[in-house]
């Protein structure tokens, strides 16, 4: 097998590491543009600016070479991603899989950025419409039946999504991709009792060495508590979510919304909400996506540091005031949700009720998955239970998010 064939299937299943595999592939090397589609590919599927320096790097090792068409579309495609378009590098994408149907790499890129955009509804129908090229003997068939999984489950239909994810699941049985796909399909139609069990079932699948793992460990978390299984989802939290967290702003967003789901008794949080804060911190570049923003925003919240709230709504307001993609994004999407939760902190609960209203039609354009964006659903319904009471004159017994952190409203 080829070393980017070797690297490739790394990078499509989340498992082991393609970037080592790739280290001896230099300039002159037969194996040279495709290794460097694939180095350019880790940098734009980690969603962080952080990877644009590398990115940028290693499309500055082509100059002066010749590259085939292939090549030079990948490129282009990853310097619209750095430069701030994440809708050009979709469309890009969807460009070079319509041109190269089986072009693996753009049919993992091409999802990741719509994840990151919030078009679910698009993705369904792209998806299908590649599935459609290829046959079940393709080297390659599985991940596209799982990429497709996910579309459907994100789009609504989590009965077709888990078909095509076990179909994968049957061909390639430890895909960490695969069983994070019919984790998400069980997720959308919610059976937690058959996902928790599910997902215990296909631990050795998902716990290895995969990139998806604490990923996987969330789906399960937020499974047992819908069962009201605490203790064990305490458990994936602390033991994966806060270590990872440290290091991975979307491990961080994960982390916030099992924590806000299990202390919304008003328990006592044990420094959970400021290790999450900091992980914020150190993780997150404000502005570049309304999703990590928004769960930055509760976790500086719950966590009391009010200072953290206030600089990042004055990084997002700085954002807000450019002209390119995330500008507007955050004038439509961030700054309204960071409005929301600023009045709910501060008690002013029909405002809040008001302008979830108007945010909730819109919330899926700040990407991520409507498994994820739930969070903002829960908060809402703990708004709203509380304002009720304040109507009928009686006391609420609910947690809302305070400056000040997570306490039972009087």
């Amino acid at each position: 097998m080829l070393v980017t064939a070797h690297a490739l299937d790394s990078f499509l299943r989340a498992a082991g590491d393609p970037m080592a595999e790739l280290r001896h592939i230099g300039p002159g090397h037969a194996e040279f543009e495709q290794a460097q589609i694939l180095r350019i590919a880790v940098g734009v599927l980690a969603k962080n600016p952080a990877a644009f320096p590398a990115i940028q790097a290693t499309i500055a090792a082509f100059d002066g070479m010749p590259l085939a068409a292939h090549t030079e579309a990948h490129v282009q495609a990853a310097q619209a991603w750095c430069s701030g378009d994440p809708v050009g590098a979709a469309e890009a994408y969807v460009s070079i899989a319509d041109r190269w149907p089986h072009d693996l790499v753009a049919l993992r890129l091409l999802p990741s950025c719509f994840f990151f955009l919030g078009w679910h509804e698009r993705l369904c129908r792209i998806m299908d419409e590649h599935l459609a090229a290829w046959s079940g003997d393709q080297i390659g068939f599985a991940f596209v039946l799982a990429m497709t999984c996910f579309a459907h489950a994100e789009g609504g239909d989590s009965d077709y999504a888990e078909s095509l994810g076990r179909q994968a699941l049957i061909m390639d049985p430890s895909c960490p991709i695969g069983v994070h796909a019919v984790a998400h399909a069980i997720a959308a139609s919610g059976r937690s009792d058959h996902g928790a069990k599910w997902m215990r079932e296909q631990r050795a699948h998902w716990e290895s060495d995969s990139r998806m793992r604490t990923h996987n460990a969330w789906h399960l978390a937020m499974f047992h508590v819908e069962q009201g299984n605490y203790a064990s989802a305490m458990g994936i939290l602390d033991g994966w979510l806060m270590p990872a967290s440290a290091q991975s702003a979307l491990d961080a967003c994960d982390a916030t919304a099992l924590l806000w789901h299990l202390h919304e008794d008003g328990g006592d949080d044990e420094g959970r909400w400021l290790r999450l804060s900091d992980a914020f911190e150190r993780a997150m570049t404000p502005g570049f996506w309304p999703f990590v923003d928004l769960h930055a925003a509760i976790a500086h919240a719950a966590a009391g540091q009010h200072a953290r709230v206030q600089q990042l709504t004055r990084a997002v307001d700085r954002c807000a005031a450019g002209r390119d993609f995330a500008a507007s994004r955050a004038r439509s999407i961030t700054q309204p949700g960071l409005q929301v939760l600023q009045a709910w902190a501060e008690g002013r609960y029909g405002q809040a009720r008001e302008q979830w209203t108007a945010l909730r039609a819109t919330l899926s354009d700040c990407g991520g998955s409507h498994v994820q964006l739930e969070l903002f659903d829960a908060i809402a319904r703990g708004g709203d239970q509380r304002l009720r009471w304040a109507i009928n004159g009686g006391r609420a017994n609910t947690v809302v998010l305070t400056p000040v952190g997570l306490r039972r409203a009087a």
